[in-house]
C-alpha cells in the first residue's frame, strides 16, 4: 500500500492544515523521517492581490495561489473547494476552484453578495480552502484556514417583479387580477412577490411551507394569462404539484422562463406571532389559508426623505427577534444587523422570515 506523508511550511498565517487516506493519523503526533517510498503532499495557498469585478469580463479569475506540491506519485489531479465566509464567520458560500486556483467570477460575485449585500464595496473575506487530490488512484484531502482575498463586486440590477401563487401560499386561491373595488385585489395576498436570489440576481426565489399536494404557478403580471410559468404544458391551469408537505424554495430563472423547486434545509423553524417595522408600522401575515404556515409579512412605508446615517428600518419580531441589513431595496437580512438604509418612496415592504429576503417594491 502507497503512504503519504503531509508537510506543511505554514506560508500564511492561520492555516491549519488536514489530510485523510485509507486511515485516519493525528498529524501532530511525533513524526519520523518519510519513508523513501512516500508520496508527500505540501499544501501552503497564498492571498492574491485585490480583485475588482466590476470591469473583470473575464469568465474566471484566480482567488489564491495553491503552492501544492506532490512528490513520489506517478499520477496527480487536483480541485478546491473553496468556503468563503461572511465578517462575523456566521455564514458561508463554498464554490468549486480549479488546479490554478480559479473560480468563475459569476459564482465569487453571488458568494460576495450573498454574504456581506449587493453593494460595490470592497469587501475583505477570509477562505477555508479544501484540496482534493486523486494521487495515484487514493484521495487526499488538504485543507488550509483562513485565506485572505479582498473583493470589490459589481452592484447587481435587481430582476423583475414575479408573483407565485398556489393553494399553500397567501390566502390559499389562484386568484389573479390588479384591483378590485379601486384597491388591491391579489395583488400580495393571492399573487405573493418573489425575492431575488442572493446568490444569482437572475433568478427568483420565494421560501415557504408547503402543504401535502401543494400546487403552484408565478405569474410575470397581474391579471395575466400569458406571461406565467407552470408544469410547462403551456395549459394555463395546469400548475406544478409537490406531494410530500415540507419546506421548499420554489425557484423562477428570470432569463429562460423557467421554474423549479427543491427541499429547503432549515431547522427550529419558529412561527412568529407577529412582525413590524422598527419605524412601528405593523405588518401583515401573508399566509392566511389554514393548510399553509405563515413566514411572509406585509407593511406598508411612507418615507419623504432617505434614512440618516446608521440609520434605517429593521424587521422585528413579535418575541423581540430583528433582522437587518447594509442592502437596499431588497437582500437578504440577518439577525441583529443595522438597519435597511432607505430612500425616499412609497413602497410594499416583503419579507421571509426563513432566509431573512426582503424586497421593498415601490408604488
Amino acid at each position: 500500500m502507497k503512504k503519504i506523508a503531509l508537510y506543511s511550511l505554514l506560508a500564511v498565517a492561520g492555516i491549519a492544515l488536514s489530510a485523510c487516506t485509507e486511515n485516519f493519523k493525528d498529524w501532530a503526533e511525533p513524526t519520523s523521517p518519510a519513508d523513501p517510498g512516500a508520496v508527500v503532499v505540501s499544501f501552503t495557498p497564498s492571498g492574491v492581490n485585490p480583485l475588482d469585478l466590476r470591469g473583470m469580463t473575464a469568465d474566471s479569475v484566480v482567488v489564491f495561489n495553491p503552492n501544492l506540491a506532490i512528490s513520489g506519485a506517478t499520477s496527480v489531479s487536483t480541485t478546491y473547494d473553496v468556503a468563503i465566509f461572511n465578517a462575523a464567520k456566521t455564514d458561508s458560500v463554498v464554490i468549486s476552484g480549479d488546479e490554478k486556483g480559479r473560480v468563475r467570477r459569476s459564482d465569487l460575485q453571488g458568494a460576495i453578495i450573498a454574504l456581506y449585500g449587493n453593494i460595490e464595496q470592497s469587501r475583505q473575506a477570509m477562505m477555508n480552502i479544501t484540496a482534493n487530490s486523486l494521487v495515484d488512484g487514493i484521495m487526499v484531502h488538504s485543507r488550509a484556514l483562513d485565506v485572505p482575498v479582498t473583493v470589490t463586486p459589481k452592484q447587481q440590477e435587481l430582476p423583475p417583479v414575479w408573483y407565485i401563487l398556489g393553494n399553500c401560499i397567501g390566502i390559499g386561491t389562484f386568484l389573479n387580477n390588479t384591483i378590485v373595488g379601486g384597491k388591491f385585489g391579489a395583488m400580495y395576498t393571492s399573487l405573493v412577490v418573489m425575492y431575488p436570489n442572493p446568490l444569482n440576481y437572475d433568478e427568483l426565489i420565494y421560501p415557504t411551507y408547503l402543504c401535502a399536494n401543494a400546487q403552484f404557478k408565478a405569474i410575470l403580471k397581474a391579471g395575466s394569462r400569458t406571461d406565467y410559468i407552470n408544469d410547462g404544458s403551456g395549459v394555463y391551469d395546469n400548475n406544478v404539484t409537490v406531494a410530500e408537505a415540507g419546506y421548499y424554495k420554489i425557484i423562477v430563472n428570470t432569463k429562460d422562463s423557467t421554474m423549479r423547486y427543491e427541499p429547503l434545509n432549515v431547522k427550529n423553524v419558529v412561527t412568529y406571532e407577529g412582525m413590524s417595522m422598527s419605524n412601528g408600522n405593523a405588518m401583515k401575515a401573508i399566509t392566511t389559508n389554514v393548510s399553509g404556515e405563515n413566514h411572509d409579512w406585509l407593511g406598508d412605508l411612507v418615507v419623504e426623505t432617505d434614512a440618516p446615517n446608521g440609520q434605517g428600518i429593521k424587521f422585528v419580531a413579535a418575541d423581540g427577534t430583528t433582522w437587518g441589513s447594509e442592502e437596499f431595496p431588497a437582500g437578504r437580512a440577518q439577525l441583529d444587523a443595522a438597519g435597511i438604509p432607505y430612500k425616499s418612496g412609497t413602497y410594499k415592504v416583503v419579507f421571509n422570515d426563513l432566509m431573512g429576503l426582503f424586497r421593498f417594491v415601490q408604488q
